[in-house]
């Protein structure tokens, strides 16, 4: 006899979401930081961003959700790291094109193969229909936030010592 199917609602959904985020952000975190070169999470987002076409500079820090700010920092370590070239604009000298360069490609491709590797080890247990819905509803829950920044920060970060890594 099929058990009784349990409604579960958006607030049970964000809150499982809220509890299971962050444990996922820290493994990305970790394992993008194991490639070399050593990338960010913010960074992997700008990669794929760039990759996906023509971005300006909101778009790229919604994308990477980081603030505008911050943008000019993560493309400019990119661009240190030869994993991202950018050039002036002629039809506009106040843009600038950026674009993958063949060693950001290179890391883009390494960095998607690792997580995605890594990542379905951790879910190999579900069966074929609870993957799909998974994957359909994930990429459901990823069109929403991209197409929306973060909320701003409401108080500046606390001066404090340094983080140690843990």
């Amino acid at each position: 006899m099929p058990r009784p199917r349990h409604h579960v609602s958006s607030h049970d959904a964000a809150e499982r979401l809220a509890a299971t985020a962050p444990l996922v952000t820290r493994w990305i975190e970790r394992l993008l930081s194991s490639l070399d070169p050593p990338l960010t999470v913010a960074q992997y987002l700008v990669l794929q961003a760039v990759e996906s076409g023509e971005v300006g500079g909101a778009e790229l820090a919604r994308r990477a959700a980081v603030s505008a700010a911050a943008i000019s920092q993560v493309v400019g370590g990119l661009e240190t790291a030869g994993l991202l070239e950018r050039e002036r604009v002629p039809a506009d000298r106040r843009r600038q094109a950026i674009a993958l360069t063949r060693d950001g490609r290179k890391a883009l491709g390494a960095a998607r193969a690792l997580l995605r590797d890594r990542l379905s080890g951790l879910l190999g247990g579900l069966r074929g229909p609870e993957a799909d819905a998974l994957a359909r509803l994930l990429g459901r829950v990823e069109e929403t936030l991209a197409g929306i920044a973060p909320p701003p920060r409401t108080h500046p970060p606390r001066p404090g010592p340094p983080r140690r890594r843990a």
